[in-house]
Parts: structure tokens; C-alpha cells; sequence
């Protein structure tokens, strides 16, 4: 499905709470708000720069988008299709798409590979791509 309004990646209202639990039987007595309501928009062809402190929630927002965990609420829209509803078969499809690298390059990144390798390993697994194709 394309997006009609020119927009690649849209956030609205996106939202993750992780859970507090006390006691025994573990029962949640409240929660931890480490995305609230978190609204962008990124056109095909630009670029995003989430900054912010340590600790305020920039790597939760974008393993919330890929659903690498759970977004309590708000709609995701990738192409016009909202990743947080979309079934196995079109998350697949997503992810051919989309990659995330971490900000930490010592725990994300192998330092016995080149920057080349490290992408061209990218775009082997996501486009399929191999040999003089990678150059």
C-alpha cells in the first residue's frame, strides 16, 4: 500500500509503558511511561535525528516502531501501513525496508569488520543483493 501524502514514516501518538510489579504474585501497581505520545513524520528521502538525554527514551521510540517490543498505543504507518496492526506476511515485508543500528558502536558493531562489510552484511540479508552488487 503507498502513502499518498508523501510521508515514508509517520508517528502518531506512539506510546510504551512498561509495567511495575510488586509482590508474590507480581501484580502491577502502576506503570513507567518511557514513550508518551510521541508524534513525527519523515518524508521519503529525508532524514530524522532523535537527541536527547541518556535515559529519555530515544531507543525505546524506535524498538517500539519496529515492534521489537510492545507499543502500549498510537499508530506507526510505514508506507501507509501501520506496522503495530500488520500481520507476519507484511512485517516481513517491512523489514526488507528498515534496519536499526544502535547508538552504542561498541556493543553494535564487530571492530574486526570494515564499515562496508558491516553494511554490505545489511544488504545481503535485506535486499539480497551479493558479489559486484554490493560495490
Amino acid at each position: 500500500m503507498s502513502n499518498t501524502n508523501g510521508h515514508l514514516l509517520k508517528v502518531n501518538d506512539l506510546k510504551t509503558y512498561f509495567p511495575i510489579k510488586k509482590g508474590l504474585f507480581q501484580r502491577t501497581i502502576g506503570y513507567v511511561k518511557a514513550v508518551d505520545g510521541i508524534s513525527f513524520a519523515i518524508e521519503s528521502g529525508k532524514t530524522l535525528g532523535l537527541v536527547g538525554e541518556s535515559g529519555c527514551g530515544k531507543t525505546t521510540v524506535a524498538r517500539s516502531i519496529i515492534r521489537l517490543i510492545p507499543a502500549t498505543g498510537g499508530q506507526v504507518l510505514f508506507n501507509g501501513v501501520d506496522i503495530l496492526k500488520a500481520d507476519r506476511q507484511q512485517l516481513q515485508q517491512i523489514y526488507t525496508d528498515i534496519s536499526l543500528i544502535f547508538q552504542d558502536p561498541y556493543s553494535s558493531l564487530n571492530p574486526r569488520m570494515t564499515v562496508a562489510n558491516i553494511v554490505g552484511e545489511t544488504l545481503k540479508i535485506h535486499k539480497g543483493l551479493a558479489g559486484g552488487e554490493l560495490v
